[in-house]
């Protein structure tokens, strides 16, 4: 996988955009969260939500190393919107469709953020081996 091109313009990456559409299908999925049975916890899934495409965004601004570092944060936003996911369900403040549409596509957002990372971190490597 070649990432560098999409460094320079993250409007090419494809897990940016599947972050996009995991923030649409959350948020869509929290409106219908009753807040008082968990206070907060809306705006908690919302931040973490809306935290994986910028992350992603503004860590395809800088280095290659940075780009890393800014991916496994999106992937800790996106695992710490699961839990919200799982607790809005456990707590029955979302019903099973909502949390499995989420969950679904939250799961493919982390796995892409996976594949990403890995080649990111081989491309480091191999930069870091052909300059030694």
């Amino acid at each position: 996988m070649r990432v560098s091109s999409a460094m320079n313009d993250p409007r090419n990456l494809r897990v940016l955009e599947a972050a996009f559409g995991l923030v649409a299908v959350i948020h869509a999925s929290a409106r219908d969260i009753h807040v008082e049975q968990v206070p907060r916890l809306r705006t908690q899934l919302l931040r973490a939500a809306d935290s994986v495409p910028a992350n992603i965004a503004e860590g395809a601004r800088g280095s290659r190393a940075q780009f890393v570092h800014y991916l496994r944060v999106a992937r800790g936003s996106a695992d710490e919107a699961g839990t919200h996911l799982r607790i809005a369900y456990h707590a029955r403040a979302l019903d099973a469709t909502a949390y499995w549409r989420c969950e679904s596509k939250r799961l493919v957002v982390c796995k892409m953020l996976n594949q990403l990372i890995r080649a990111v971190e081989e491309q480091l490597a191999h930069d870091y081996n052909a300059r030694t």
